[in-house]
């Protein structure tokens, strides 16, 4: 009875190792058939809050973890002396392949990583909500992110890092903190406090008070300006402005107008053919000699036509008088004598 119940107990107990070893086979075959590979990266910074077993995420989604945290010297740099050692911490990484099989990289290689790394692709240290760990972030910023330099060649494939969120802030504050030290803060203030006492001295002299109240009058009488009528005035302006120029570009499109340099061009090249005719210089010519002539005759007559004037103007002279005689006493038109003049009989 009692080999019956440890027969029992250890087929239980057999069976529930078989069972256990068939869960953990189903659990981690995902893990196992998983196709990984290793990617390294470089920091000039301190990567505090990571560690082994850290989490890489490609654009949020979880791709692999860390592997192996170290420095670049004590794999690459071991036969150059100290102070020629680069302080560079190296990550290394495992990574699975699927993260690239949207790219068409199953397989990925130096070559085809280095394309896109010219794209932007880089791996920086992200920090995970307020419990003070990180993980690795690997995602596409600019193109012109910096690259460390080094003179090795990577065991492993390589994506080159970029500054995190948290070492640029801290940076920036150190930065600024250094300008702060740098700063002559006494002199400073004493420049500053000079600078209000003398502001106060200029100002003190001035009659705000005046000011405002003339300052409160413009502000009244500028209330009092027909703001709306201007505009409406302005408007209706810019409406009749409108109307004209489409008048005009009315008249502008008619035929006549869009004819009208044809015509010009036309009329122009016929006036160079008339003008061009040898019959017109042949007449010209030909006005020009008769002018000739007209003032040679003319000065060659010109003492005759004097004398001509001047005896006009004497016979003129002559009958005017005999005009005024004819008109003082009539019968000199017919006697010689002037008529006696009539004396009656006496009675």
């Amino acid at each position: 009875m009692e080999q019956k119940s440890n027969f029992r107990l250890g087929l239980f107990i057999l069976a529930a190792i078989l069972l256990g070893a068939v869960l953990m086979i189903g659990l981690g075959s995902g893990k196992w058939f998983n196709k990984t590979f290793l990617l390294e990266t470089y920091f000039d910074e301190s990567v505090q809050g990571l560690d082994i077993g850290s989490k890489v995420r490609y654009r949020g989604v979880v791709v692999g973890e860390v592997s192996a945290i170290t420095f670049t010297y004590a794999r690459y740099e071991q036969g150059l002396p100290r102070a020629q050692r680069l302080q560079y911490v190296l990550v290394e990484t495992r990574l699975s392949s699927d993260m690239f099989v949207n790219k068409g990289l199953a397989n990925p290689s130096q070559e085809s990583l280095d394309v896109e790394v010219a794209k932007g692709l880089r791996v920086k240290i992200a920090p995970q909500g307020l419990t003070g760990t990180s993980y690795l972030e690997i995602d596409y910023l600019t193109p012109q992110s910096r690259q460390l330099p080094f003179s090795w060649t990577p065991d492993n494939l390589y994506i080159p890092s970029a500054p995190s969120t948290v070492g640029q802030f801290v940076n920036g504050a150190q930065d600024l903190m250094e300008k702060l030290k740098k700063l002559d803060l006494e002199r400073t203030l004493t420049r500053l406090d000079l600078l209000l006492t003398t502001a106060e001295q200029k100002i003190a002299p001035l009659p705000l008070l005046s000011i405002t109240q003339k300052m409160d009058t413009v502000l009244g009488n500028m209330s009092h300006v027909p703001v709306k009528k201007m505009a409406d005035e302005a408007t209706n302006l810019l409406i009749e402005a409108r109307q004209t120029n489409q008048t005009l570009q009315n008249v502008l499109t008619q035929p006549g107008w869009t004819s009208a340099p044809a015509d010009f061009a036309q009329a122009a090249q016929d006036a160079r053919k008339i003008m061009g005719d040898p019959a017109i210089a042949s007449a010209v010519q030909r006005i020009d000699r008769v002018t000739q002539r007209l003032d040679r005759l003319t000065a060659s007559q010109e003492s005759e036509v004097g004398q001509l004037i001047e005896n006009l103007n004497s016979s003129s002279a002559s009958l005017k008088s005999i005009l005024e005689q004819v008109e003082q006493q009539p019968s000199r038109l017919f006697f010689s004598q002037p008529v006696p003049a009539y004396i009656p009989p006496k009675p």
